[in-house]
């Protein structure tokens, strides 16, 4: 025979765990470029910015017998010579895949004589050659032939190089070349200048090397979307966290601050770190009443930022990249009692 006291009075009491799926948020490449390096509109490709670059040559300096008949009037010695000059990388950028573009060059011949047609029937050339400053690799090069174009005293030769595919690691070398042979007598002054004005226009890149070691990025906000759940299962949660599953193309560390914040909750601040790998898991824990207090609250949303680790160093990305953060709220709730 059973007691009285033997004779349960309430039902048992359990923990059930139930995982809900929240909303996902990406990371697109994006958010990593340096300011002079956007997604192309079609999403293909990158533009780069590079800055316009003024530079000029002396012919003092490009010819060796007109520095030396300096002041003196006689038939234009014959002369090979270049100058060049680099249309350097953006801040941050380290090294790009070049896929097109082109150079608009405004070329100044600031010489008393034209370099290319020195005399009648008499003629030169010139030739304007981009190159990788690193390795010298060719991204485009441009002839002209004094037969077919004049490039007269005081003039201005207005022109554009198409740029071809190449991997650039050390900026993009500008390279003035003029053969120039005997010319009509003529007084030379040996500070007289050739001066070019490159502009690069459209250059589009398939990828690109940026240093993103310590850089900050915002993340898109991720609407929770918890407004429905019943009170009656919130005053049951004992306690609950984010699982967080990442997709990490970029593979750098990143630290990262959190927020969880409504119109009618206090803001809950919160922080995360991840690893380089392509995919990994992060749990972020809540008490039972940092949980409560937002279950069942309208407009709640995930806010946030990252900084990427300090020793992150140079890194390529490509268009379409996207560092994906797929959340899952995991409850504890009690069941009975």
């Amino acid at each position: 025979m059973l007691a009285a006291c033997d004779i349960p009075t309430e039902l048992p009491e359990f923990e059930n765990r139930w995982i809900v799926p929240a909303e996902e948020t990406r990371f697109g490449v994006d958010e990593l470029l340096p300011g002079d390096v956007t997604l192309a509109s079609d999403g293909t490709a990158f533009i780069v910015d590079f800055d316009p670059i003024t530079f000029a040559e002396s012919l003092g300096v490009l010819c060796a017998a007109c520095a030396a008949s300096d002041g003196f009037t006689i038939p234009k010695p014959a002369f090979i010579g270049g100058f060049s000059s680099t249309l350097g990388f953006p801040p941050e950028v380290t090294a790009v895949d070049v896929v097109g573009g082109s150079v608009q060059l405004e070329i100044v011949n600031g010489f008393n004589f034209d370099p290319i047609r020195p005399a009648s029937g008499v003629f030169g050339s010139m030739e304007i050659t981009f190159t990788d400053e690193a390795d010298g690799d060719v991204l485009g090069t441009l002839f002209i032939d004094g037969e077919d174009q004049a490039f007269a005293a005081g003039s201005t030769l207005t022109t554009s190089v198409v740029l071809g595919a190449a991997s650039i690691e050390g900026g993009i070398e500008t390279t003035i070349q003029l053969d120039s042979p005997t010319g009509d007598p003529v007084t030379i002054d040996a500070s007289d200048e050739v001066s070019v004005d490159a502009i690069p226009v459209d250059v589009r890149v398939s990828s690109v090397g940026i240093n993103v070691s310590g850089q900050n990025v915002d993340l898109d906000a991720v609407d929770l979307d918890l407004e429905d759940v019943d009170q009656d299962l919130i005053d049951r949660v004992i306690s609950g966290s984010f699982v967080l599953d990442i997709v990490n193309p970029f593979a750098v560390a990143a630290d990262f601050d959190l927020q969880i914040s409504g119109p009618t909750i206090a803001t809950i601040q919160k922080s995360a770190s991840i690893g380089p790998d392509l995919e990994s898991s992060v749990t972020i824990t809540f008490t039972g009443d940092e949980i409560r207090s937002f279950l069942g609250e309208p407009n709640v949303v995930l806010t946030g930022g990252a900084v990427v680790d300090t020793g992150a160093g140079n890194i390529v990305v490509n268009p379409g990249q996207e560092l994906i953060l797929e959340a899952a709220l995991d409850l504890v709730i009690r069941i009975g009692g």
